[in-house]
């Protein structure tokens, strides 16, 4: 409950700046923007730095179970005839 009725003081808020100190609401509107953009390159230059350097994995081989299959019959038979 007390989230909401912030959510709604914060927004009624700033509706009051934008409507009677654009030029404050204007300023903060560039801060915001400037704080976004930074941890965006931020996040993005971490991101490229950590994961684009690294080499691609190896592609795994694929199981061996038709070599399996390929055996026991094989092994079946040569224990039955054992």
């Amino acid at each position: 409950m007390r989230f909401i009725l912030n959510f709604i003081f914060f927004g009624v808020l700033f509706f009051l700046i934008h409507m009677f100190f654009p030029d404050a609401f204007n300023t903060l509107v560039g801060w915001a923007d400037k704080i976004y953009i930074f941890f965006k390159d931020l996040f993005m230059s971490l991101y490229e730095k950590f994961y684009h350097n690294q080499p691609a994995a190896p592609a795994t081989p694929p199981p061996a179970t038709h070599a399996l299959f390929i055996a026991i019959p094989y092994l079946w038979y040569r224990i039955k005839n054992f």
